[in-house]
């Protein structure tokens, strides 16, 4: 069985192995990582990107410009956040940074400090090519 997927490099779409982890974007050549992550620790890097989804538990801290399908935010995230799904943020999640989805959901007692840009469309990673 196989899926579509678009590259959170380039936007381009491939088609990869449903229970593939990650692959090789045919387009830019780049690393492309497909798996869901569960964030209960600190994590720092430049870029979190996955064609999976992001999960930050209540403990979990992100520093890192974030690209990904779907994002929930139940601890702190510090940096841009662009789904091409849904942001969640949950009662006890802090999120400083700037987000583009076309979803966003905020619960009360959570804190969200950046611009917003609702995208109905496709939602484009830092460089202009759809997501």
């Amino acid at each position: 069985m196989t899926k579509k997927v678009p590259c959170t490099h380039c936007a381009g779409e491939l088609e990869v192995a449903e229970r593939a982890l990650s692959t090789v974007c045919p387009h830019c050549q780049k690393r492309l990582v497909l798996e869901s992550f569960r964030i209960r620790t600190h994590y720092a890097v430049r870029l979190f990107a996955t064609c999976g989804d992001i999960f930050v538990e209540k403990r979990g801290q992100v520093v890192a410009t974030i690209r990904a399908d779907n994002v929930t935010v139940n601890g702190r995230v510090r940096g841009d956040v662009t789904a091409r799904g849904r942001v969640k943020i949950g009662p006890h999640g802090s999120l400083k940074g700037d987000i583009t989805a076309p979803r966003l959901q905020v619960e009360s007692g959570a804190a969200l400090n950046g611009y917003l840009r609702i995208d109905a469309g496709r939602t484009r990673p830092s460089g202009g090519a759809p997501v």
